[in-house]
């Protein structure tokens, strides 16, 4: 009896990301399963409970980033401190360096606890220097970039405005070229370069923009370079795969990246916006009138779990104006919190006008783990008082004693 052959294609489950940056930090739906593939927290981190010191934003601010409240976290973008950085000559910014200097500013005021500046996972970026050091015909030629193909290299060059309250800045066309992370000399150049970069003074680490790679923000980059969809896979592959080293090379150090946390991308945007397939971090609870007292419940029993503890959590801080469930999120975040963790948005952008007086909670320190008291009741003790959320009624309980002093 003959054997059919079956030759039809199976249909396999897409694989995760090789990066921990973009499957390891939190499910990427309203799923309550936590990734399996978390980027590795920095060993020598010391650990603080305080609320205030886990808070996190991101700055744009082309001034330089000089908050009224203390924050625990600033990371700041490129277009932050253009004001010092945005020269007539191309060849003269210095990004990385400015940047550097905002930090150590903050924290030698006490304003900040950590800061972390740019890179760029996609592109190599004309205005920071340790990607301009090798942005040349040499490395173009030993295949560092995506090129033609006649061998040019493909420049999406970018004209950077000022800020329009500092008109009299130049407004300089800078280069940007497509690393090709396959080449192994480029990739460890560039990882190389962003963990060099994490020991500028005050600088604790990096936001790494664009960690999914070539195409992230250019999707006509194929039609282009006359490259095939599977090509730009493959780039987009060893780009992930570099961030994984990134992130454990940054934490074997004692830096860390705003996305290693799974601070990379907001679900939802100051406008409103809902974001789930962008985001890589800890979204909230599931709303119970929205999705069920059942879905909050496994949400809070898989990040109650023991070994979740090992992790790191970046917290997910709805930004919009009509926000209703901070309160939930910062009795979430308490009854779960491992040791690293952040509690904020990459949408919190500058303005103190984003402070919660949640932030300024004095909780103390914990004295035990998540305890699921009764059925869909989640609390955690902390020295200085007790959270609490009932997932059959979604109400938060933060019955602390006492507010800490704000800095002003």
């Amino acid at each position: 009896m003959a054997t059919a052959i079956i030759t039809a294609a199976l249909a396999l489950p897409a694989l995760p990301s090789p990066s921990c940056m973009l499957s390891g930090n939190a499910s990427w739906d309203m799923s309550t399963t936590p990734a399996q593939n978390p980027c590795p927290v920095p060993t020598p981190w010391d650990v603080d409970w305080s609320i205030r010191n886990s808070t996190a934003l991101m700055s744009v601010d082309p001034g330089g980033f000089d908050p009224n409240h203390t924050w625990g976290w600033v990371t700041l973008d490129w277009q932050a401190n253009r004001e010092t950085w945005l020269v007539r000559d191309p060849n003269k910014a210095r990004c990385e360096a400015a940047n550097a200097r905002n930090c150590a500013a903050l924290k030698k005021s006490g304003k900040v606890r950590r800061c972390t500046i740019y890179h760029n996972m996609q592109l190599a970026l004309q205005w920071l220097e340790s990607n301009r050091a090798v942005m040349d015909q040499e490395h173009v030629d030993a295949g560092w970039f995506l090129r033609f193909q006649n061998g040019s290299v493909y420049d999406v060059a970018l004209t950077v405005r000022p800020d329009p309250a500092r008109p009299q800045q130049p407004s300089p066309t800078f280069s940007q070229y497509f690393i090709d992370w396959r080449n192994r000399a480029a990739a460890a150049y560039f990882v190389g370069a962003i963990v060099n970069a994490s020991f500028l003074p005050g600088v604790d680490g990096t936001f790494t923009d664009d960690s999914n790679g070539a195409g992230m923000e250019h999707s006509t980059l194929g039609q282009i370079l006359n490259i095939s969809t599977a090509t730009i896979a493959e780039i987009q592959f060893a780009t992930q795969a570099s961030g994984t080293y990134l992130a454990t090379t940054l934490a074997a150090n004692g830096k860390t990246c705003f996305d290693c946390v799974g601070g990379q991308v907001s679900w939802t945007d100051a406008g409103g916006t809902q974001r789930p397939s962008f985001g890589h971090n800890q979204r909230p609870p599931p709303r119970t009138q929205e999705y069920g007292a059942d879905q909050c419940s496994a949400w809070m029993r898989a990040y109650c779990a023991p070994g979740m503890q090992g992790r790191g959590m970046f917290m997910d801080w709805d930004v919009r104006s009509n926000a209703s469930n901070h309160a939930q999120t910062m009795a979430a975040f308490l009854i779960t919190r491992p040791p690293v963790a952040f509690i904020g948005s990459y949408m919190l952008r500058d303005t103190d006008a984003d402070w919660s007086d949640l932030f300024a909670l004095d909780v103390g320190e914990p004295l035990g783990g998540c305890g699921e008291i009764k059925h869909g009741v989640f609390e955690r003790k902390w020295s200085r008082g007790t959270a609490a959320l009932d997932c059959n009624t979604y109400v938060a309980t933060l019955d602390f004693k006492a507010l800490a002093e704000e800095s002003r």
